[in-house]
């Protein structure tokens, strides 16, 4: 019985001296989309979207992001390929800024800026706001999943 006491204890000596990630240990692996949402809804011919994820073909739901220690990330577009005349991969560097509450991707001379909304080790959502054809604010949220 003293053992499993003595167990018991050395369990929650090494869980509570466990070190908490940083979100840039966090981001490093490969994450594919799993939900994209935009608010206000978007209207086409009528219809109300808000999941643009349903509207998504598979070619671009297979897609994914690697993202590395040296901060690059890579982009690539999974093994179902919408236009082959787009590369496969593309590659860039990524950053945290705003004491880590936004993630940029930088790829070539542009710069894309994420507000971070959840990072663990099952999450990455962050969402983008950006204007349409109309003027309308519209704020996408996309959630992905590590593969």
């Amino acid at each position: 019985m003293k053992y499993i006491y003595t167990f018991s204890a050395l369990m929650v000596l090494l869980l509570s001296c466990t070190k908490e990630k940083s979100k840039s240990e966090l981001i490093i692996g490969d994450w594919q989309i799993a939900a994209l949402t935009v608010d206000p809804p978007q209207i086409e011919n009528g219809v109300v979207i808000t999941d643009l994820y349903a509207q998504m073909e598979d070619c671009d739901k297979d897609n994914y992001y690697s993202f590395y220690t040296n901060n690059t990330y890579k982009f690539d577009q999974g093994a179902i390929i919408c236009d082959s005349l787009e590369a496969q991969n593309i590659s860039g560097n990524w950053n945290f800024v705003n004491d880590e509450t936004e993630l940029q991707l930088i790829y070539q001379s542009d710069t894309l800026s994420y507000t971070l909304i959840d990072l663990d080790e099952e999450v990455l959502k962050m969402s983008y706001s950006g204007r349409d054809s109309n003027n309308i604010l519209h704020t996408l949220t996309v959630t992905f999943e590590p593969l």
